[in-house]
């Protein structure tokens, strides 16, 4: 598996607003032996994006869908004005995956997710060979 070879090296972003979904966030991605910073929110992801780099953002989104997609586009606008490709992965509860896509999306991880679908998602875009 892909993320095998970035245990411990790979930088992952979650935004969070829940401090119980950000921590059980947190928790999953350090099970999964990746390096995890989380923030509370999009300008605090921002931030962040300016001192660190990282190699996947994991964003929750909420209805309404209007918000979401904003939430999203304005993601993919800070990660592309960091030079990087980084791929934005909105988790979401029940928001429709086509919008989300459309604003800029790279993957939906739907709510409730386990760990498994998690690694799978991440292992996606830290293959070698992955194109943003």
């Amino acid at each position: 598996m892909a993320s095998e070879l970035y245990m411990n090296t790979a930088r992952i972003l979650i935004v969070e607003e829940s401090a119980v979904l950000r921590q059980l966030s947190l928790n999953m991605v350090e099970e999964l032996g990746f390096v995890a910073q989380t923030v509370n929110d999009v300008d605090e992801a921002l931030n962040r994006m300016q001192d660190r780099e990282f190699d996947v953002v994991l964003v929750e989104v909420k209805a309404p869908e209007k918000t979401a997609v904003a939430r999203i586009e304005t993601m993919r606008r800070a990660v592309k004005a960091s030079g990087r490709k980084v791929p934005v992965v909105a988790m979401s509860s029940g928001i429709k995956r086509g919008p989300l896509l459309s604003a800029g999306a790279d993957d939906i991880l739907m709510r409730p997710f386990m760990v498994g679908e998690l690694e799978a998602v991440i292992d996606r875009w830290l293959s070698p060979g992955v194109i943003l």
